[in-house]
Protein backbone atom coordinates (compact mmCIF):
# COMPACT_ATOMS: atom_id res chain seq x y z
CA UNK A 1 0.00 0.00 0.00
CA UNK A 2 1.69 3.18 -0.95
CA UNK A 3 0.81 6.40 0.45
CA UNK A 4 0.88 9.91 -0.49
CA UNK A 5 3.75 12.14 -0.72
CA UNK A 6 3.26 14.99 2.26
CA UNK A 7 5.74 18.05 1.64
CA UNK A 8 8.30 16.80 3.32
CA UNK A 9 8.55 13.49 1.38
CA UNK A 10 8.25 16.20 -1.50
CA UNK A 11 11.02 18.11 -0.44
CA UNK A 12 13.36 15.21 0.27
CA UNK A 13 12.31 13.94 -3.29
CA UNK A 14 13.67 17.22 -5.02
CA UNK A 15 16.78 17.52 -2.64
CA UNK A 16 18.07 14.04 -3.89
CA UNK A 17 17.02 14.66 -7.24
CA UNK A 18 18.89 18.01 -7.17
CA UNK A 19 22.30 16.08 -5.32
CA UNK A 20 21.94 13.64 -8.38
CA UNK A 21 21.89 16.37 -11.01
CA UNK A 22 24.58 17.79 -9.51
CA UNK A 23 27.14 14.68 -9.68
CA UNK A 24 26.25 14.44 -12.93
CA UNK A 25 26.94 17.96 -13.82
CA UNK A 26 30.44 17.32 -12.10
CA UNK A 27 29.22 19.21 -8.99
CA UNK A 28 28.22 22.74 -10.07
CA UNK A 29 24.51 23.32 -11.41
CA UNK A 30 25.08 27.29 -11.99
CA UNK A 31 28.01 29.10 -13.27
CA UNK A 32 29.36 31.29 -10.17
CA UNK A 33 29.25 34.65 -10.81
CA UNK A 34 31.89 36.75 -10.87
CA UNK A 35 32.50 38.66 -7.33
CA UNK A 36 31.58 43.07 -7.45
CA UNK A 37 34.59 44.72 -6.39
CA UNK A 38 33.40 46.81 -3.14
CA UNK A 39 36.65 48.79 -3.37
CA UNK A 40 35.43 52.01 -5.05
CA UNK A 41 37.68 55.23 -6.03
CA UNK A 42 36.18 58.55 -5.50
CA UNK A 43 38.18 61.57 -7.17
CA UNK A 44 37.05 64.77 -6.40
CA UNK A 45 37.70 67.73 -8.14
CA UNK A 46 37.17 70.24 -4.81
CA UNK A 47 33.72 70.98 -5.53
CA UNK A 48 31.66 68.16 -4.14
CA UNK A 49 30.28 68.68 -0.72
CA UNK A 50 32.13 66.37 2.30
CA UNK A 51 31.30 65.80 5.83
CA UNK A 52 33.17 68.10 8.58
CA UNK A 53 35.40 64.86 9.91
CA UNK A 54 36.26 64.17 6.14
CA UNK A 55 37.30 68.33 5.63
CA UNK A 56 39.41 68.30 8.54
CA UNK A 57 41.46 64.95 8.08
CA UNK A 58 41.88 66.13 4.41
CA UNK A 59 43.14 69.69 5.69
CA UNK A 60 45.48 68.13 8.48
CA UNK A 61 46.93 65.68 5.98
CA UNK A 62 47.87 68.43 3.65
CA UNK A 63 49.29 70.59 6.56
CA UNK A 64 51.16 67.54 7.24
CA UNK A 65 49.43 68.13 11.40
CA UNK A 66 49.01 65.04 13.83
CA UNK A 67 46.46 64.83 16.04
CA UNK A 68 47.77 63.78 19.39
CA UNK A 69 46.16 60.35 20.47
CA UNK A 70 46.60 60.66 24.49
CA UNK A 71 44.02 63.27 25.79
CA UNK A 72 42.86 64.06 22.28
CA UNK A 73 38.98 64.99 23.41
CA UNK A 74 37.84 68.35 22.78
CA UNK A 75 35.93 67.69 26.28
CA UNK A 76 39.50 66.84 28.08
CA UNK A 77 40.64 70.54 26.68
CA UNK A 78 37.63 72.72 26.92
CA UNK A 79 38.61 75.09 29.51
CA UNK A 80 41.77 75.65 27.64
CA UNK A 81 39.99 76.46 24.28
CA UNK A 82 37.97 78.57 25.94
CA UNK A 83 39.62 80.74 27.89
CA UNK A 84 42.08 80.95 24.53
CA UNK A 85 38.98 81.86 22.38
CA UNK A 86 36.51 83.96 24.77
CA UNK A 87 38.71 84.72 27.78
CA UNK A 88 35.74 86.93 29.13
CA UNK A 89 33.63 83.97 29.18
CA UNK A 90 35.74 80.64 31.12
CA UNK A 91 35.25 81.00 33.98
CA UNK A 92 31.21 81.27 33.75
CA UNK A 93 30.81 78.59 30.74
Amino acid sequence: MSRELTGVDLARQALAAAREAAKKNGGRTQKAKPKRSRTQVVQRDGREPLGLGTAIIMMMTERGMVAPAADGSVLAQFGDILAAAAPELAGHV
